[in-house]
């Protein structure tokens, strides 16, 4: 992924280096494996349009075309290729916030392999690895009216944590998912009136709803363009 551990964020604060932890096998001959930042742009230039069902003519939002600077932060991501063989068929993009949190900044599928559970097979083995490198809580967002990512993130233990809106993308929920147990057992204590029900992911083996595995819902994270 870096020709250099120092050029990600990851390394510098968890020395988590993601080159040497993949590929992940995820099932009907798809891999999970790093990408370049090169390859990783042509993707996104030739199929999140589709991917997103993006409409060219919806002017609701500001634009955020690619600039130096984007292309300097994306070449400092986390970037993650679905492979099918020797096609990229999928792209997953993630960046630490800070020193304990960990941000999936923007998913995509070609159509043909969305609703398949490879974004969830993938995030059992990355949530593992975050956690063993001492990651406390990772994050993700969607639109509060995408009920089909509201499913999937709820079920792998996800929880809606705050809400945001910007002039790029709108309104937006902003969900966790808390790796480490004393972190979830606080916000569980503090801001949920439910707080006697089981609690998330981090104190049972797997998360509320089901195996990841299980998961097949057809859009996941993000359904913005790279962010």
């Amino acid at each position: 992924m870096f020709t250099s551990n120092e050029q990600s964020q990851s390394w510098t604060l968890w020395r988590l280096d993601w080159a040497s932890l993949c590929p992940v096998a995820l099932g009907g001959g798809v891999t999970a494996a790093p990408i370049g930042v090169e390859d990783a742009l042509a993707f996104m230039a030739a199929h999140y349009a589709e991917a997103f069902r993006a409409d060219a003519a919806d002017r609701r939002f500001l634009p955020d075309p690619m600039t130096p600077a984007k292309r300097r932060f994306l070449a400092q991501s986390d970037r993650i290729a679905f492979r099918d063989g020797d096609r990229v068929v999928g792209l997953l993009v993630g960046n630490p916030v800070d020193w304990s949190t960990y941000y999936w900044r923007t998913v995509a599928f070609l159509p043909e392999y969305q609703g398949r559970g490879l974004l969830a097979a993938l995030l059992a083995h990355t949530d593992r690895l975050m956690a063993a490198h001492g990651v406390v809580r990772v994050e993700g967002e969607c639109a509060p009216t995408n009920y089909r990512q509201l499913r999937l993130l709820l079920r792998l233990g996800y929880v809606v944590t705050s809400t945001v809106t910007s002039e790029r993308w709108g309104a937006m929920l902003r969900l966790t998912r808390f790796l480490d147990e004393q972190a979830e057992e606080a916000f569980v204590d503090r801001y949920s009136k439910d707080a006697g029900l089981p609690r998330g992911p981090s104190t049972h083996p797997e998360p509320r709803g089901g195996r990841h595995e299980e998961v097949r819902d057809r859009y996941v994270l993000s359904s913005a363009r790279a962010r």
